[in-house]
């Protein structure tokens, strides 16, 4: 059983269209945390304008120990709400191991860069890789076949999925 005092990532419920605020009110409290968000321009009819759009709707990721992360809702009247992990016997509050939680804001900074895949499969689908060279060196995944491509899928469990498309020569396959 984990101490109450270990620092983890927690997945927050937010309502509609308040997680940046719930981001803002965090961070002035000095807790760290992870709101997914790209910049895209915006278009109206009289001006343009560059918007931050978050990614994934009413979720936001708190990095703290249990206790802290409790008394956000419970004491401070926070309006959040911890998903929970109900693939564990006691559904306990969901966290996200911190390496994975690394690969996935890893993944998101680098998203801008376009990855082409190359036509020689030498891995099986399933098969554990590893990214040896690029902007997301380091990061792991699984191989899959969609459509007759070959992507790199970088999981957050139980949350999320994220597909890249990359190159066979960056990757290498992880002996398990």
């Amino acid at each position: 059983m984990a101490s109450n005092q270990e620092i983890h990532w927690f997945v927050a419920r937010t309502r509609s269209r308040q997680e940046k605020k719930i981001r803002q009110i965090v961070e002035e409290m000095g807790i760290e945390v992870y709101l997914p968000v790209r910049e895209e321009m915006r278009q109206w009819h009289d001006r343009r304008k560059k918007v931050e759009v978050v990614l994934i709707p009413s979720i936001i990721f708190i990095r703290t120990d249990k206790t802290t992360a409790l008394s956000l809702p419970n004491d401070k009247g926070l309006p959040i709400r911890y998903a929970i992990n109900t693939t564990l016997p006691r559904h306990e509050i969901m966290t996200v191991p911190h390496r994975e939680m690394e690969n996935f804001i890893k993944f998101l900074s680098n998203n801008e860069e376009e990855f082409h895949v190359e036509n020689d499969l030498i891995y099986l689908p399933g098969t554990k890789v590893r990214i040896t060279n690029g902007p997301m060196a380091g990061i792991e995944g699984e191989l899959v076949r969609v459509d007759n491509k070959k992507k790199v899928i970088v999981r957050l469990t139980g949350i999320i999925a994220c597909s890249l498309e990359i190159p066979m020569s960056r990757l290498e396959r992880i002996k398990e």
